[in-house]
């Protein structure tokens, strides 16, 4: 497995940040990129079979809403090339989790690249964590995902990624998190893809790196606006 912290972070542009602070923007985010959860109003209400707004040839399908917490989830191309399905609690979602028969919350989906024309497989798929910068909080996350050997992120690791399986076109994932101390903002799935027949064009792993910092960055804008209206 591989490590994002690991990469510089001069690396990182003013235009992946910009691209964090758009996505604030009401004209940013088309009907149908986002959905809500567990009593959060703020969006459509998510439902299974929930399909969000085609981004390029890509097509998420929800097939279990997330089962601890309330928030929105958010289907979106965060920078050119990067696609993101983000989880965003609203509130933080803050230890300890309700006692169930599972310890841990689940959330799974389908993503799928259109069959014709055959130009894209999916080539990086990545794992990050957004946590508050205060106290010393402990969460995991795990992402298993077809043809993707499984990732664990947790507050030691918050960033990671692995390359999929050659010629993939149709993904399930599956996504479990936990939190045992303090809380956490968000986790997003950052996908990248290969051009069939053009192998110098393949992508650099960076951009995963550039998506999480941004929705990171727009998260914790927004937290500070929301903070200032309710004052």
């Amino acid at each position: 497995m591989k490590s994002l912290r690991y990469r510089s972070a001069g690396l990182l542009t003013t235009s992946l940040l910009l691209a964090g602070v758009s996505a604030l923007a009401p004209s940013s985010v088309r009907a149908g990129t986002t959905c809500s959860f567990g009593g959060n109003a703020a969006h459509p209400v998510c439902t299974l079979d929930f399909l969000f707004d085609k981004q390029d040839d890509k097509t998420v399908k929800l097939t279990k809403l997330p089962t601890v917490g309330m928030g929105t989830i958010q289907f979106v191309e965060q920078t050119p090339g990067v696609y993101v399905v983000d989880a965003d609690f609203i509130p933080d979602l803050a230890a300890p989790l309700p006692p169930s028969a599972n310890p841990w919350g689940e959330f799974e989906y389908d993503l799928t690249i259109d069959p014709l024309p055959n130009l894209f497989t999916f080539f990086e798929g990545g794992l990050a964590i957004i946590g508050p910068p205060v106290g010393s909080p402990t969460f995991k996350v795990k992402q298993t995902t077809t043809g993707l050997p499984m990732l664990m992120a947790d507050e030691m690791d918050a960033d990671v990624f692995d390359v999929f399986d050659s010629g993939l076109k149709s993904i399930s994932v599956k996504n479990e998190y936990s939190v045992t101390t303090g809380s956490i903002n968000s986790f997003q799935n950052s996908f990248t893809q290969f051009e069939l027949g053009d192998p110098e064009k393949v992508p650099s792993p960076l951009p995963l790196l550039g998506a999480g910092a941004a929705f990171g960055f727009s998260r914790r804008l927004r937290t500070r606006v929301l903070a200032a209206r309710g004052a």
